[in-house]
């Protein structure tokens, strides 16, 4: 059951102007798309978490000063609350699968990161939720949700296009795995979001995956390449 009422997205967004609409359409794609490929071709010697935070703080500063803007998916506990057996079940699904995918390719690779640097892999999954998985979520969903809905116009359309923004925002890794596992994670979230508009329910599911990449052995080509973009 759904925390909010659905939306009905050809009716009940903004009806811009053709004007209004160009211009959005520019400003989506420089900022999802122009913007990481540039990232991927020119040293910009940015550190990942500043970027992240600093992407992160801007589009709050915008939503904030959006009169428009209801500040209830920043947070919503209800939202929170009416979702999260919902999250915990397909994270256990999730993590069936994640971890027999890695035992059946890779076992080696399995639980290598705790075992071998427990102290990095614990730093990880304290900072990793706080640095990178709540920016990442008022950008990627909260929001793209909000601005570039009436582009969409559907459910399908404004899901579709987080995902795929969250997937080419990774694009910066150059590393194939990177992209797949951010398309899967990007249409997961995105459809958590629409559903029960909760800036925190996407973020808790976000880290329970983010953290399960990372311990059960999918997560080192993640890890080395988000430390190498921040250090070029």
């Amino acid at each position: 059951m759904s925390d909010v009422q659905p939306h009905d997205y050809r009716t009940s967004l903004p009806d811009f102007t053709r004007a209004e609409r160009v211009y959005r359409w520019v400003e989506f794609l420089t900022l999802f798309g122009v913007l990481p490929a540039l990232f991927c071709f020119r040293s910009f010697h940015i550190p990942l978490p500043v970027l992240l935070l600093s992407a992160g703080l801007t589009c709050w500063i915008m939503l904030r000063r959006d009169p428009t803007f209801d500040r209830t998916p920043l947070w919503n506990v209800p939202g929170f609350l009416r979702g999260l057996p919902g999250v915990i079940a397909l994270w256990l699904a999730g993590a069936a699968v994640l971890a027999a995918g890695v035992l059946l390719v890779a076992p080696d690779k399995f639980l290598d990161f705790p075992r071998q640097r427990p102290g990095l892999w614990l730093a990880v999954m304290i900072l990793y939720p706080l640095v990178s998985v709540y920016p990442q979520n008022i950008v990627y969903r909260v929001f793209v949700f909000h601005r570039y809905a009436p582009l969409f116009r559907t459910r399908a359309g404004i899901v579709w296009a987080s995902a795929l923004a969250f997937c080419f925002g990774h694009i910066i890794f150059l590393n194939p795995l990177a992209l797949i596992l951010t398309l899967v994670g990007g249409l997961i979230f995105a459809h958590t979001y629409e559903r029960y508009r909760s800036g925190l329910l996407v973020s808790f599911q976000h880290a329970l995956f983010g953290c399960l990449v990372f311990t059960v052995g999918m997560g080192k080509s993640l890890y080395l390449a988000a430390v190498s973009a921040g250090a070029r």
